[in-house]
């Protein structure tokens, strides 16, 4: 509810009053009529003031009621064409922790610089909302914008506007989070740091400049590669834009400088397949850095396959669905005595991504399915003798790294190689980010303005994480945010049905009510400043 002031001549007339959607339209209906303004010149000094703080009290009275809500419906009540948008609470949570970082203030401050885009700022946040959540193209996100918790009055050719605003933003936006991050939870451990190296390919159609800054890989689709720095609690600290298969000087310029400007002792290199691991692997070793690096199979490396395929030494989950092992060997190329630890694990899963994948012929997008083709493909035509014991080398679903952390578990190892996954996921780009953009971005500035947003939208979900205290992977969390989301029933109220564990513990994390059947859209408003507070008061 709030004080309507209605002018009337030269006098002003104050109703009180509420806001409700019908047939997806916003309208108004009166509460209370008060009179006119004037009317109470002798009883209060400010007619205005007064009433405006009776409005206060009744909305302060309604949230402290406790009385059952009665919505009436008639029979045959029809749904309204294209729907009614939703309340979306994992949005507005999601929101919260982006408030608490700083995000909205950031480019609130910078609105008036020379170039920005007035609405670069909720552009932004409209994205990385929905990013966290999952992975959906700039058009779907601007297609459900009036189920935002906050007004996306714009068109989507002004969010491709909004891009090379952003992208200036980069440096200084990463810098600013961070003050916030640590303002809100104490200085970082970067003692230890990991580096994680991913690479990206992009549909270049519509962009300007498609093919600068990109590295071409011969099929018409440019790559190019990114660096993510992460504290020992795995929290991101910065990213870099570099090469899609740095060799070991690129990798140790990156190493360097995050040892000079974060003060770290040790770097741990986490790489997926990259055409010089071997040398990245023995540099790092040199000077006492570490790695974690995917190691797929050469044609000619019989023992590790026979090694892979033999099933004694594997553990087995519960569920039957993973298994894993692992064995300490000499370092290939290094100086005798220097070991790593290989680490295989099979998933149920990661075999059927496989399977399909070779079934279909499609180009990989999944660095599992991707490892698990290379290595059936590796297999040789015939069964090695020295095998003859073990089961058909069939490699599907089988995952293999080493690491220089030979004192780490199996499980510790692959929990930190997973990370590779957990970055690439969120930072996917859809063919229909691109294919056709309503307005010509430099493709420079559109992948700058992209790694924003995802990093943003990551550093964000790593966060509520880490307040649930890492008991749920990433998959899990960002699923349980999107159905985070209440059907409209009638006027401001909204009808929320989902409920599971993890929203439980999103929802603990970020101090607000736990499970509220009935919310309006007051509730959404409050719920995004309560959990902000909750957030930025955590130790």
């Amino acid at each position: 509810m709030h004080l309507k002031i209605s002018k009337r001549g030269e006098r002003r007339y104050l109703s009180v009053v509420q806001n409700y959607r019908e047939n997806g339209k916003t309208k108004t209906r009166t509460i209370e009529s008060i009179g006119y303004a004037d009317a109470f010149a002798d009883r209060y000094p400010d007619p205005i003031a007064h009433f405006r703080a009776y409005v206060e009290e009744l909305n302060e009275a309604q949230r402290a009621s406790r009385e059952p809500v009665t919505l009436s419906f008639a029979r045959d009540e029809q749904i309204e064409a294209g729907g009614e948008p939703t309340a979306r609470e994992g949005a507005g949570i999601v929101l919260a922790y982006l408030d608490a970082l700083g995000v909205g203030a950031f480019f609130r401050a910078c609105a008036h610089d020379a170039g920005q885009v007035p609405q670069a700022g909720r552009v932004f946040e409209m994205l990385a909302a929905e990013r966290a959540q999952h992975v959906t193209s700039k058009l779907e996100a601007w297609q459900a914008r009036a189920s935002f918790p906050r007004a996306c009055d714009f068109g989507f050719k002004e969010v491709y506007e909004a891009l090379p605003a952003i992208a200036r933003t980069s440096a200084e936006l990463v810098t600013h989070m961070n003050r916030a991050y640590e303002r809100i939870r104490g200085k970082r451990d970067a003692s230890v740091v990991y580096l994680v190296l991913q690479s990206f390919s992009f549909a270049t159609a519509n962009d300007v400049d498609s093919a600068r800054h990109l590295h071409g890989t011969g099929a018409g689709r440019p790559v190019v590669g990114l660096g993510m720095a992460l504290d020992r609690d795995g929290v991101p600290i910065t990213y870099w834009i570099m090469s899609a298969a740095p060799d070991a000087a690129d990798v140790r310029r990156t190493v360097d400088r995050l040892k000079r400007d974060l003060g770290a002792r040790r770097v741990i290199v986490v790489a997926g397949r990259t055409p010089h691991a071997a040398h990245i692997a023995h540099d790092l070793a040199r000077t006492g850095d570490g790695f974690v690096i995917n190691r797929p199979l050469r044609p000619d490396d019989e023992d590790r396959r026979a090694w892979i395929a033999d099933p004694a030494g594997y553990r087995e989950s519960r569920s039957g669905n993973y298994r894993i092992k692992s064995r300490i060997v000499e370092a290939q190329g290094a100086p005798k005595g220097d070991v790593v630890k290989d680490v295989v694990l099979w998933g149920r899963d990661y075999t059927a991504r496989a399977r399909q994948a070779r079934t279909e012929r499609a180009q990989q997008s999944s660095e599992w399915a991707a490892l698990a083709q290379e290595t059936q493909a590796a297999a040789p035509a015939e069964p090695d003798p020295a095998a003859h014991a073990t089961p058909p080398a069939d490699l599907d679903g089988y995952v293999c790294v080493a690491s220089s952390e030979v004192d780490l578990s199996e499980a510790a190892l692959f929990h930190i190689y997973r990370e590779i996954w957990r970055l690439a996921e969120p930072f996917q780009i859809m063919e229909a980010d691109v294919s056709p953009s309503p307005f010509p971005v430099p493709h420079a500035d559109h992948v700058r303005a992209h790694f924003l947003i995802c990093y943003t939208s990551f550093f964000a979900l790593r966060l509520l994480r880490a307040d649930m205290g890492w008991r749920y992977n990433a998959a899990q969390v960002a699923q349980a945010l999107l159905e985070m989301r209440g059907a409209h029933l009638r006027d401001n109220w909204y009808l929320f049905s989902y409920r599971s564990p993890v929203s439980d513990a999103i929802e603990e994390a970020a101090g607000v009510p736990v499970a509220r059947k009935l919310r309006t859209t007051g509730d959404m408003r409050t719920l995004i400043s309560t959990a902000r507070a909750h957030i930025e008061r955590r130790a």
